[in-house]
């Protein structure tokens, strides 16, 4: 959602702002805004749009060494030049910038306009409150800011703190003091860095690589303040907390075009890296290892949202067909408000970023109900994987573009190891499944990388696109495995080419859907393995004598997927398990085309962020 970064310490500070904006762009956002502090004045500049709006505005900025930035995404107020951050206190002598929800907000605007009346908001936000609240905490606390120590400064900043109620990463920067920047952390992410000149602050690590080789990952209700100098970094409980930095995971190219025209095919094209990174050393021809399960579960809940909650599908299907253990799979949000699950359940949470707001409750939620807690997440230095009592990072490296791709695959494979490693405790998946799985597992990679670069297959997807042409509506089906593939498959052409797009298993064609099919309407249809291939066909069958264009996607020489479909696209064989993300590829290329045609920005689509961090 909302991007923070900030600086302190460095002459180029407004370069550094401007660079840390355009590195959290692909998290989405509205609007943005920088504010820079001189010592006389704060200096503040804002604009609706992209960066590009923003830039002008800054180019002659007088020098300064410290500042702060966002990227807005609206939550609060309209998408306008009053409601983008930074916001000013109405004296003007305190810029705050806020990612996340301030829920008691009512509240606190009758808390404001009691104790002074005299104070105007210039904004519909939420974040605004949170300047004027600790200009009102100086004035009682009768502190000349210009002069104050740092500890009676951080005394009202903890009062502030205390008064908010919901989620907030919060910086703060006051008009005379161009020394620190005031911080804050609950339910929202925020890092934190220092190499003893210059301190630098943001929402997440793809901000500062290349600026720092360490940071601080701040834990639930941290605060403090970041100096010219240091990190002070305070608990919830106000103890000064003793912490080592953490080396950088990802390096600067990974976070870079590197020669693409946009990051959704660079990180399409990434995929059998993926697949090479997340099995080595996890998986042998007897073994799974590398990650641990906290216990043999009897039941698994499986927690996650939008592309994270289809690859939890996945791993159900694989996880019930290989351990014989029975999974409910909740969308994250959802879960707080179902039943408890009984004793010996693991609750398994999946998320690329592990920050997803939903997904952190959900977890959150278990724990407190005493389950263990197993995470699948991407950013292994994130709050799921650091909350998680056992974790499995599926090794994607940065993804850039909000629609996820490489991340998809991960977390597949991720939930495909978890299976395993329970057939195995199970005693239902045997040393020889696992021998001929990892011969497949191993050409894998390859098998990717030659369909990427598959001219008929180039050739086919420009076919299938030409049905896309003028229509608003299309649909994927898919049966046992592949149904989840349907399912994201639609999930990707909505999000990128704003063409409706739905998801069905095959069996429910003739409970509703049916009824929107009409003549051009294209279908993709997305081969299954076993017995439920035929009863695939039909689908394929019924719709196209409803005049829809069926496009059929599969691993096979099929006469009958031929006679029912009016293109197919073949991809090459793999292992059951595996061929779900061959199909998936093969969708994601296509809502790529299909987007591009449209004339859709493929990496930041509209209306969508990359990290949800607000429920």
């Amino acid at each position: 959602m909302c991007g923070i970064f900030g600086v302190t310490g460095d002459s180029s500070t407004t370069e550094l702002l401007i660079r840390g904006l355009k590195r959290m762009e692909y998290r989405g956002y509205d609007s943005s805004g920088i504010c820079l502090v001189n010592g006389k004045q704060l200096i503040r500049k804002r604009a609706v749009g992209p960066l590009s709006n923003l830039e002008p505005l800054v180019e002659n900025l007088p020098d300064s060494e410290c500042g702060i930035a966002h990227t807005r995404w609206a939550t609060h107020g309209a998408p306008t030049q009053e409601n983008a951050h930074p916001h000013f206190s109405t004296d003007s002598k305190i810029a705050v910038v806020h990612n996340g929800i301030i829920e008691n907000e009512v509240e606190l605007r009758k808390k404001i306009k009691s104790i002074d009346d005299g104070i105007n908001f210039q904004s519909e936000t939420d974040s605004e409150l949170v300047a004027h609240l600790l200009s009102i905490e100086f004035k009682n606390s009768k502190i000349d800011i210009k002069t104050a120590k740092e500890e009676e400064i951080l005394s009202c900043w903890k009062s502030v703190l205390d008064t908010l109620e919901g989620s907030f990463a919060l910086a703060v920067v006051i008009e005379s003091r161009k020394d620190f920047i005031l911080f804050a952390r609950k339910f929202a992410p925020l890092i934190i860095s220092h190499d003893g000149e210059r301190g630098i602050l943001a929402s997440d690590v793809s901000c500062v690589v290349g600026l720092t080789e360490n940071v601080f990952y701040l834990n639930e209700g941290d605060w403090g303040i970041l100096t010219n100098s240091e990190a002070q970094i305070f608990n919830i409980d106000g103890d000064l907390v003793e912490t080592e930095p953490k080396k950088l995971e990802w390096k600067l190219g990974e976070a870079e075009l590197g020669g693409y025209p946009t990051f959704m095919l660079k990180e399409i094209y990434e995929q059998p890296r993926v697949v090479r990174d997340c099995l080595r050393g996890r998986l042998s021809r007897d073994k799974i290892k590398g990650f641990s399960i906290p216990f043999n579960p009897r039941l698994l809940r499986i927690v996650g949202c939008g592309t994270a909650y289809n690859a939890g599908l996945l791993a159900r299907y694989y996880i019930e067909q290989l351990s014989k253990i029975p999974v409910i799979l909740d969308h994250a949000h959802e879960f707080r408000y179902g039943a408890p699950s009984g004793p010996k359940s693991l609750v398994i949470g999946i998320s690329q970023s592990g920050e997803t707001a939903d997904t952190l409750a959900a977890i959150d939620a278990a724990q407190e109900r005493g389950y263990p807690t197993l995470g699948i997440v991407n950013v292994e230095s994130s709050t799921i994987a650091r909350n998680v009592d056992s974790l499995l990072g599926i090794r994607a490296g940065p993804e850039i573009g909000v629609a996820s791709t490489k991340a998809f695959t991960g977390q597949v494979l991720g939930g495909l190891l978890v299976a395993m490693k329970l057939g195995q405790l199970s005693k239902t998946f045997h040393r020889e499944d696992l021998s001929y799985f990892d011969r497949h597992a191993r050409m894998l990679p390859t098998s990717m990388e030659r369909m990427l670069n598959d001219q008929n297959i180039k050739t086919k997807l420009w076919e299938a696109q030409q049905y896309f042409v003028g229509k608003n509506h299309a649909f994927f089906l898919g049966r046992n495995t592949s149904y989840p593939i349907a399912l994201e498959g639609a999930l990707k052409l909505k999000e990128i080419s704003y063409i409706h797009a739905e998801g069905y298993a095959g069996g429910e064609l003739k409970h509703g859907p049916l009824a929107l099919v009409e003549e051009g309407t294209p279908i993709i249809v997305i081969a299954s393995e076993g017995s439920s291939h035929k009863k695939l066909l039909g689908n394929a069958r019924e719709v196209a004598s409803r005049g829809a264009k069926v496009i059929f996607i599969t691993h096979q020489e099929d006469d009958l997927a031929e006679s029912h479909a009016d293109l197919v696209i073949k991809v090459p064989r793999t292992h059951d398990l595996l061929q779900p993300l061959l199909y998936n590829i093969i969708c994601q290329l296509l809502s790529l085309n299909i987007a591009e045609e449209r004339g859709c920005n493929v990496d930041r689509p509209r209306n969508l962020a990359k990290s949800v961090t607000v429920e």
